[in-house]
């Protein structure tokens, strides 16, 4: 018997997500790492150094951080920025600009490796039959990337995709992470995928 992969396994949960597959992958793996971080690292002396140099978190996953409520570890990190990065340069008298956030870069690099294992995960009969059951479609931002990423991957997937459930608006925008009730009940559906799992 063929074992699966780990990725096949994240892939076959999201194809349950009542929603984007691939938002929910990214956003379950980028709260795993947000959650790491406020918890583990925030006293990282060198990765609160590149936060500084990048000038801080852009203003989503700032308000992302935020549903975390760990008001402590988030206002360590916002010392540091504040005292050293915004005051010295106000006092040069440059306006203090974010160059690039973390978490955009790991977001992108988590939709990049998932993208890519997307397409061993098809290959497989039974998972291939799973996404074409039960998936809803993916949102509009994430079909493109699949679309330049993977290009073999969207043609294999591109004529079952008008039959595909939609979850508006997160079809045309992906997933609004950062918002307290969407962050609120991507927990609870993310609780009751993984009772389900435990069956």
């Amino acid at each position: 018997m063929n074992r699966k992969s780990l990725i096949n396994k994240d892939w076959e949960e999201a194809f349950y997500w009542e929603g984007c597959p691939l938002c929910y992958l990214t956003q379950k793996a980028l709260r795993n790492y947000m959650e790491n971080f406020l918890y583990e690292n925030v006293n990282d002396v060198s990765l609160r150094k590149e936060i500084r140099e990048k000038g801080g978190f852009c203003e989503n996953h700032h308000l992302q951080l935020l549903t975390f409520r760990d008001l402590l570890g988030v206002s360590i990190v916002y010392e540091d920025i504040i005292k050293n990065y915004i005051i010295p340069s106000l006092k040069k008298g440059e306006v203090p600009k974010i160059k690039s956030c973390i978490f955009c870069e790991k977001e992108e690099e988590y939709e990049k490796l998932y993208i890519q294992g997307l397409s061993e995960v098809l290959k497989n009969q039974e998972s291939l039959n799973l996404w074409k059951e039960i998936a809803y479609d993916f949102c509009n931002p994430h079909k493109e990337k699949i679309k330049i990423l993977s290009p073999e991957t969207y043609r294999k997937i591109e004529p079952y995709l008008s039959e595909k459930r939609r979850k508006y608006p997160e079809y045309f925008y992906k997933s609004f992470p950062w918002d307290k009730d969407y962050s609120e009940i991507f927990l609870k559906k993310l609780r009751i995928l993984e009772s389900k799992k435990g069956k």
